[in-house]
This record gives structure tokens, sequence and C-alpha cells, in this order.
């Protein structure tokens, strides 16, 4: 019997939204139970579910300032990567940084409170397609580690994996929740595409997902209490998964724990690193 933490709302598409990155989709608002991923321990992994919490000691001493982040935690973030799935090469995206001040600047970096997966199918096409806008974004992360998009159409096997740290207080109000994506019925799935992000021109195939019948509710996860020294890792994109038909994403959404007050303390603070995995 799996242990409730609590019941907590999520907000799921009612269509394909339009591409705005899903902020003036219709949505359809869901209570659904949200289980302590700690009581699990051992048992969730990024192969059989889709994601995994991990122990991670870091040597960053600034976690805000995003130019420390790429000069000290990417690194950390291509070893942590190998280790985790065994691939040849690493590229790491640039961090993001979600708190109050960076979503001042910058609304998407506000917690997202949408039911959603960064990537679809799509991506794998559209990192290596010549005329695609996500070249200007992914061609100096190639450069950095001397690969070209042709190595990632040729790639034996391509995953990308997520990265989510807790970086502000131990009880945040909007935390991560997780789904085991095989609770999801695939037939759900509704893509768009985000044109922009973070205030550039990216241009990226989105999955969200219709609600859950109400008999059959997502098997949403979260980590209670997390410290800076752990990180959720999780799928989403994965070729082996495309070509075996699995489910290649996992379903996130931040979420409002009803245990938090509205303490400005526990405003929400986390850093986000992604790491495309490549086997050659």
């Amino acid at each position: 019997m799996a242990t409730i933490y609590c019941e907590a709302e999520f907000n799921y598409a009612t269509a394909a939204p339009a591409a705005d990155g899903g902020r003036g989709a219709e949505r359809a608002t869901v209570t659904q139970p949200v289980r302590d991923g700690r009581a699990s321990a051992g048992q969730l992994s990024i192969e059989a579910n889709g994601f995994e919490l991990m122990t991670h000691r870091s040597e960053v001493t600034d976690w805000r300032n995003e130019t420390h982040l790429a000069s000290v935690h990417s690194p950390e973030i291509d070893a942590l990567a190998r280790s985790v799935t065994g691939c040849d090469t690493v590229v790491v995206y640039p961090p993001i940084v979600r708190s109050p001040q960076s979503a001042a600047a910058v609304a998407d970096y506000a917690p997202i409170t949408f039911v959603h997966s960064d990537f679809s199918a799509d991506y794998r096409p559209m990192t290596y397609e010549p005329h695609r806008p996500y070249r200007e974004f992914i061609q100096p992360l190639l450069d950095r580690v001397g690969l070209t998009q042709d190595d990632l159409r040729t790639a034996q096997r391509m995953m990308m994996v997520q990265f989510w740290r807790n970086i502000g207080s131990t009880t945040p109000d909007y935390p991560l929740a997780v789904c085991d994506s095989r609770s999801v019925d695939p037939s759900r799935v509704l893509n768009f595409v985000v044109d922009n992000y973070g205030g550039r021109r990216i241009e990226f195939e989105l999955t969200t997902w219709s609600a859950p019948p109400a008999d059959q509710p997502d098997h949403w996860y979260t980590f209670p209490n997390m410290d800076i020294d752990e990180v959720i890792a999780f799928r989403t994109y994965d070729s082996k998964c495309v070509d075996e038909g699995r489910p290649l994403w996992t379903p996130h959404s931040a979420f409002r724990d009803p245990h938090v007050g509205d303490n400005i303390a526990d405003r929400r603070e986390s850093v986000e690193m992604r790491a495309l995995c490549l086997w050659h």
C-alpha cells in the first residue's frame, strides 16, 4: 500500500493548447493523491518508472548564480549523467533557476503548475534537422563537446535526463511532483509546439495530457523535505523507448503543498539541469 503524502490539485489540458507554453491553455483541475516517494525508496527507477531520487553532493557555492552553475555544476552533471545512464557522451544544457527573483525577471521561470513533459517524440529530429529553429539553441552546446548535428542523427541512442534540485526551504510551497509513466494512458497525450521560452525563440514540442478518469488517477509522487544534497532525476526523452513503444516521457508538475503555509521563506527555489545523453 502506497503511503499518501497529501491530496493536491493538478492542471491538465482540455485540448491541444496554443503555442504559448500552455500559459493560455484551458485547463481541467483534478484533485489527486500524491504519494510519498521516500516510502518507496529503492523501488523507483528511471528505467521502470521514469524517475528516481538520488544523493548528489556538489562543489557549488552559489546556487543562484547561473554563471557559477555553468562553470562548476555543468561538469558535475556531465559525470552524474554518465553514471546514471552509462552513455558515451553528455551535452549539458544551461541551468534554469526558478525562484521569486528569477520569475520576476522572466515569467517562464516561475514554478510550472501544469502537467507536462518537456519534449515529445519529435525531440530527436528537432535536434539535428538543419532548418529547425532549435539549431540556434543547441549548436553552441554541441560545439563545446566537439559534436555536430550529424552525430545526433547517427547516434545509436539518445536520452534526455533532467536533474531537479531544491535549493531553498526544505518545505517549499510549490514542490515538484513526478508521475509514474506506466500509470498514464498514452491515448491521453496532447502535444503542442512552444514557440518561445525564457525570452528566446526556440520552438520545441511539449507533451501534455488530458485529465485521467475519476476512477483511474495518475500515480503522482513527491519527495518531502529535500535538501541541497538530493536530486530527482527523471527522463523526458529516450529514443530506445520510442523504438520499443514505451513511454518516453515523465509527466511532472509543481503543486501547492497543503502542509506548507504562506511564509515568504518557503517560496520555492530550485535548479534544473538537463543532460542530453548519447550512445555512439
